[in-house]
């Protein structure tokens, strides 16, 4: 036995692994979002792809054979399967370039019948052909002669690569048309692209090396060896494809999610600290999304019981301050600040404040105002108290200063 066949059956089951790994490590998300239909079909054509290359090994095919006791049955079952996974690469592609209309619904019955046709005629032509001597490696140029094996043989590789074609071309058409796609869905659909090349170039083998039987030429390492290595990474690139427009979403939100967490902990450890607004009844370990929102719901819980100490005229002096800071309080800064910046820093100083003022009267009967309108953007309060320094810099710059005419609670903040 040849060493480099040695690896072929290595190669499928590394494959197989790979094809199957988006699915464990995805699992959470899946049966959460088990309802929603574009996830179902990738997770149906990963695992297709798992399928045939599992069942390509030649272990596996050995396996087979002697489960059913039937020799060489595995070849029409491997190649069922490889002409399924190619009609779900269709309907995958159709659904998802067209979506629902009558005409990518009479495009999907079309591709069912006639790959379910296929399928038919595969089994069909095995059972008229006599395959007696087990092949484990080489059954595609072994019977590339036999009467009916030689027609299961070049059809199953003919419906694989008219699939892989007409693919292309809907990606390509689909490419030209819609412009301005996302990042996440530009790098599926250039994936996908490159592993229906790939495919290509494992079929075109196959076929050159069953034309090499046919004209009397040896030509069989093209099918066992060079091939199997194209159809694996084939299968992996378009199944990634597929996947990578979700995931990459996914991840992007997930990363979101964890930035603004990360970046409100500031303002959440110092209302905690001080204006605890009771404990969260979540039960479990919550994933980053749920784990945001409750940090959210507290940290607002936390300011509205800070509402009645919240000084709104200290809020728009230190704004304007920090926007227009005299020479001392420019020289204390060392910098100047965005609008955005300035806002944070304002409305930290308001927070500061009004945590001190409720420590020294507790008690203060004040009407209650939603803090809202005077810390809209609480990410930018939290990331300013990064810096307390500067914080407390300009609250003592303008607690020194005269006071001016108070402003109405509900102003808006000058942009």
């Amino acid at each position: 036995m040849d060493a480099s066949e040695d690896v072929i059956p290595h190669i499928y089951y590394l494959a197989a692994a790979v094809a199957l790994l988006p699915l464990f490590l995805k699992m959470r998300s899946i049966i959460r979002a088990r309802h929603e239909s574009l996830l179902r079909v990738v997770s149906l054509l990963l695992i297709m792809a798992f399928l045939v290359l599992a069942s390509a090994a030649p272990q596996s095919i050995a396996l087979i054979n002697r489960t059913a006791g039937v020799a060489n049955i595995a070849a029409p079952w491997v190649y069922s399967l490889l002409t399924a996974f190619s009609a779900c690469c269709l309907l995958m592609l159709i659904a998802w370039r067209d979506g629902i209309s009558p005409a990518a619904n009479r495009a999907m019955r079309s591709v069912i019948v006639v790959y379910s046709l296929v399928i038919v005629a595969l089994w069909v032509l095995f059972a008229l052909g006599d395959p007696d001597v087990e092949r484990l490696r080489d059954f595609d140029t072994y019977y590339a002669n036999e009467p009916y094996l030689r027609e299961m043989i070049m059809l199953y590789i003919v419906a694989h690569t008219v699939a892989d074609i007409v693919n292309f071309v809907l990606l390509r058409s689909w490419e030209h048309r819609v412009r301005h796609v996302d990042a996440w869905l530009r790098a599926g659909l250039l994936l996908m692209g490159a592993g229906y090349i790939i495919t290509l170039g494992f079929n075109g083998l196959k076929l050159a090396a069953v034309i090499g039987r046919w004209s009397g030429h040896d030509l069989d390492w093209l099918s066992t060896q060079a091939a199997p290595l194209l159809g694996a990474a084939g299968s992996i690139v378009i199944g990634a494809g597929f996947l990578i427009p979700h995931a990459g979403q996914a991840a992007h939100e997930f990363w979101r999610a964890g930035l603004r967490h990360r970046r409100l902990l500031p303002l959440y450890r110092l209302l905690k600290q001080h204006v605890p607004a009771g404990p969260s009844t979540l039960v479990g370990k919550p994933d980053i999304h749920t784990s945001l929102t409750i940090r959210e719901k507290e940290i607002r819980d936390s300011l509205y019981i800070l509402a009645p100490y919240l000084d709104h005229e200290l809020h728009r002096r230190a704004r304007r301050a920090v926007l227009d800071p005299d020479p001392v309080l420019g020289e204390a800064l060392g910098r100047r600040f965005a609008p955005r910046e300035a806002e944070g820093v304002a409305g930290a100083v308001a927070v500061v404040a009004a945590i001190a003022a409720r420590a020294e009267d507790p008690d203060r009967g004040a009407e209650w105002r939603s803090p809202d309108n005077l810390l809209r953007d609480i990410e930018a309060v939290s990331r300013a108290l990064r810096h307390p320094g500067t914080v407390e810099t300009v609250r003592r710059n303008v607690a020194a200063r005269p006071e001016s005419a108070p402003t109405a609670w509900n102003d808006t903040p000058a942009p």
